[in-house]
């Protein structure tokens, strides 16, 4: 696998990402292996790759369109992991706009990241696939990660591409462009992607003060939740289980259609230290649960189409999880002409300082409320032509963004079409 990774708003996730895989693997922040078990190597080249001297390099490019948080990656504690040529930077930001990344600057340093994704292309045995991690909301994680997305898709068109896509807050957002930022990238991720998984802001500022309790939003807190998923999410990837799976069956069994990829997601435990009475029971049950979803989507708005668990735990009993999930999937909607919707994924190695864990990942029709929040004032603002010449000016033609929001209206409706089957 390859991993791509934008910068800017989310850098701190990265590095969030970054130091709990190292933990699980037995990795210090110089590369170097410390770790316990053979189980932390055997599948170490998920994400690594190995140097001399024994050093394990993440397969990782960064990037940003200006160099200051690509000099906070270099300066971090982790900085001297990554290879300093992966971590790119432009010259000039793209000031929250979508297309200085799509057509001006992020084009100009295009061509040097097409090169360096290939050379960690080629150093793979077998490539699976990409990730990346982005903002749907600026002009860097937005604009130049579409371009990436494009270009990677048109060089690797049978490989699988995944996202972690984290959507705006548009009621604490300062940049008033960010609906026309957020439906344009949402237009190449539709087209692009095999799966994405929708990270909401939103949700999380919530789980912060309604789960949590917290009395106001950390982001160095929304970070480490953001991580714990993706960690889970990986988890089957880069460790050994009963049931495992990898990127390719994981699409197979949550993806019914093409464009309906879009994927929501829980998690449980939130905090490291509330695993008190973990059991199979309550894993199951939160795995559902609201309070546990990074999404504000209403289940009952809705039905699922598919569903997955990915459990983690070598002390958790697969036939009884297999019950409690039958049990618990009587009492949502969920599509009945899709067989055995509901699926288990397991991975003995448990998450540092956790005895279990479950990371839920669901395909579900009330993702259109999400598209709405961002079509919404997107409609206000494009019914005026309210600053689109700041994007015409950098290249963009007006009927690309009338596409971007026929695209999204067209896929809410093939959902739509499904919820009322």
């Amino acid at each position: 696998m390859c991993l791509l990774l934008e910068t800017r708003t989310h850098r701190k996730t990265n590095n969030q990402f970054w130091e709990y895989v190292c933990n699980e693997h037995g990795i210090d922040s110089m590369g170097m292996y410390h770790g316990d078990s053979d189980l932390q190597v055997e599948r170490i080249n998920v994400y690594f790759t190995e140097a001399t001297q024994g050093k394990y390099v993440p397969r990782s490019v960064f990037t940003d369109l200006d160099e200051y948080s690509v000099n906070k990656i270099r300066n971090s504690m982790y900085g001297q992991l990554f290879r300093p040529d992966l971590v790119v930077n432009g010259k000039m930001s793209a000031s929250n706009n979508f297309a200085k990344g799509f057509f001006t600057e992020g084009a100009e340093i295009l061509p040097e990241l097409l090169e360096k994704i290939r050379h960690l292309a080629e150093e793979c045995d077998l490539i699976h696939g990409f990730q990346f991690l982005h903002s749907i909301s600026g002009g860097c994680g937005g604009g130049l990660g579409s371009l990436l997305l494009d270009h990677v898709r048109q060089e690797y068109p049978d490989r699988t591409i995944k996202s972690y896509s984290i959507f705006p807050a548009l009621s604490v957002s300062q940049v008033v462009v960010e609906p026309y930022n957020a439906v344009l990238t949402m237009n190449h991720l539709i087209e692009n992607t095999d799966e994405t998984f929708c990270f909401d802001n939103v949700a999380l500022f919530e789980i912060l003060r309604r789960t949590l309790r917290f009395p106001s939003a950390n982001y160095t807190d929304i970070n480490q939740i953001l991580a714990q998923v993706m960690i889970g999410v990986t988890a089957c990837f880069r460790f050994p289980g009963q049931l495992n799976m990898d990127l390719r069956k994981l699409a197979v069994n949550m993806i019914p259609f093409p464009a309906l990829h879009f994927l929501m997601t829980s998690l449980s435990p939130i905090q490291t230290n509330s695993y008190q009475n973990l059991t199979e029971q309550s894993l199951v049950k939160q795995m559902f649960d609201k309070n546990h979803r990074i999404s504000t989507i209403q289940p009952h708005d809705g039905k699922y189409l598919t569903a997955t668990g990915v459990f983690r735990g070598q002390s958790l009993s697969m036939r009884l999880l297999h019950d409690l999930l039958a049990t618990e999937k009587a009492n949502h909607r969920f599509i009945q002409w899709i067989p055995n919707n509901c699926k288990i994924a397991h991975c003995d190695i448990p998450p540092k300082g956790l005895p279990c864990s479950v990371t839920g990942i669901a395909n579900h029709t009330g993702i259109v409320q999400q598209f709405d929040y961002l079509l919404q004032p997107f409609k206000k603002l494009f019914q005026r032509r309210a600053f689109i010449h700041w994007f015409i000016d950098e290249g963009m033609e007006e009927i690309e963004i009338s596409e971007a929001d026929n695209r999204i209206e067209n896929l809410t409706k093939q959902y739509k079409s499904i919820d009322n089957q």
